[in-house]
């Protein structure tokens, strides 16, 4: 049975987010717990980091880039595609630490905020991969 190609694409896009995710996750408890920076801002470092690590794998392990439109024009795009995404994200989560707060401790710290972290992943992941396909591939795509 021959897997369609969307469907492989989507999941290589979420495979090389991976790497960025496993940053992220303790980078945003060390700028929490350890730097002591409030959670919005700390998560808006955390997701500024992936989204820089996310497009170099994105356009060599997932998608085709398109011919003729260079690789800071793909960048731009991409950028908008994922800024408009993880700003939704952004204020779904300073939403959701600052009025949703239950308990989650990890090695005796109150970690909660790191569940919306991870609920986001989810949230946004397909829209995210729709938009940055595009991004990248153009509007012509297979």
């Amino acid at each position: 049975m021959r897997i369609p190609v969307i469907l492989r694409k989507l999941f290589l896009f979420l495979a090389v987010g991976l790497p960025a995710f496993l940053v992220a996750f303790p980078l945003n408890f060390l700028l929490v717990d350890r730097c002591g920076l409030p959670k919005a801002l700390a998560y808006a470092i955390v997701l500024a980091v992936q989204v820089n690590v996310n497009f170099p794998l994105c356009r060599w392990l997932v998608f085709d880039p398109a011919p003729g439109k260079t690789v800071w024009k793909q960048y731009a795009e991409f950028m908008g595609a994922v800024a408009f995404f993880r700003g939704l994200d952004w204020l779904f989560y300073t939403f959701c630490v600052e009025a949703l707060r239950f308990p989650l401790v990890i090695a005796g710290r109150d970690c909660y905020y790191l569940a919306y972290q991870l609920a986001n992943v989810v949230i946004f992941s397909i829209a995210k991969f729709v938009f940055c396909r595009r991004a990248i591939e153009g509007s012509s795509q297979t």
